[in-house]
């Protein structure tokens, strides 16, 4: 199932890419763009190869993120893309597409930007404005990308090379397994840092999985419980508002939407898709605790996934939308 709908997003991005491409007068092949974005290239030297569980992984030593940086995890991250755009509506929230000078020429920082799915796909839409990518792993897309795209390796809790009111916006999506729980706020001090009075930040988090049957509330907590061992906050999501108001922020906008992991609709699928990759993904960090060998762990993603279609209406996942506005003086 996920391969397949991932592929399809996938297509959905190189062709809107393939047609900037055109238009500038450039030869495309349409499905050599498909390949590069399903296997974008990853800087080697960047990664560590973990050969019982066969997965790739960054080897930053000051960073607690713990999932791999591999074509399986870009896959998945691509198919989480355009779950979150269908579920909030679209990439950006109304109030900054009202007040932010994207249709003139904004300057948009993406960190952790990942495959680079969110920016391109933004990019696209508002030609005018400039957007800069920042991942502390080089897995961005060598062949396709926007004129008004750059990427940069780098990571935030290291600071930010940009001066001072700088950014009209800047984005900062699904960080929950990257920081500790106490590098929230120098991180959110320096994004301030960084944005112009008036500019915005956006940040979409993810809750914990606490609803439905025993078994998936089970895997949830052991989830969360390895995340409380690394020193992570699993309630980020909920505590961003306070957060952002605790620094003078002044929040414009907190949605918060469900996902309903059992339904068989296109967009729940998606995130029932996402969650199963999620576990697969944690496998190294999650196996050990859930007491199941290498050799079942397959088995386990798939009673996940039946457990959560029992109860259809009560088996969600929570996503929160969050934005704050930095004061103009």
């Amino acid at each position: 199932m996920g391969a397949r709908l991932s592929t399809q997003n996938r297509k959905r991005v190189a062709a809107k890419l393939n047609g900037i491409k055109k238009k500038e007068g450039s030869e495309t092949n349409t499905n050599a763009s498909c390949a590069t974005l399903s296997t974008i290239k990853t800087n080697t030297s960047q990664q560590s190869f973990d050969s019982l569980h066969g997965r790739k992984y960054h080897n930053e030593q000051t960073s607690t993120y713990w999932f791999p940086n591999d074509d399986e995890e870009i896959d998945r991250l691509v198919g989480q893309h355009f779950a979150l755009k269908t579920l909030f509506n679209g990439n950006i929230p109304e109030e900054a597409i009202a007040n932010a000078p994207l249709e003139e020429g904004a300057k948009v920082l993406d960190l952790g930007c990942g495959p680079g799915t969110w920016i391109m796909d933004v990019a696209t839409e508002y030609p005018n404005s400039e957007f800069i990518g920042i991942d502390m792993s080089d897995i961005f897309p060598n062949n396709i990308r926007p004129v008004n795209v750059q990427f940069e390796v780098g990571n935030v809790l290291d600071g930010l090379s940009f001066p001072d009111n700088t950014f009209d916006i800047v984005n900062l999506r699904l960080f929950i397994l990257a920081f500790r729980t106490e590098e929230w706020t120098k991180v959110l001090k320096e994004i301030q840092r960084v944005l112009k009075p008036g500019g915005y930040i956006i940040s979409r988090e993810a809750g914990m999985l606490e609803t439905g049957t025993e078994f998936v509330r089970w895997a949830g907590r052991i989830f969360k419980e390895r995340m409380l061992e690394r020193d992570q906050e699993p309630y980020i999501a909920d505590k961003m508002k306070n957060l952002l108001e605790s620094l003078n922020f002044e929040v414009v906008h907190c949605v918060k939407k469900d996902s309903y992991l059992g339904r068989h609709d296109h967009l729940n699928r998606e995130f029932m898709w996402d969650i199963r990759s999620i576990f697969k993904s944690g496998q190294k960090f999650l196996a050990e605790h859930l007491e199941i060998s290498i050799e079942n762990y397959p088995a386990f993603l798939d009673q996940l996934v039946s457990e959560c279609e029992k109860l259809p209406e009560e088996t969600t996942w929570s996503i929160v939308s969050t934005m704050g506005r930095k004061p103009l003086s």
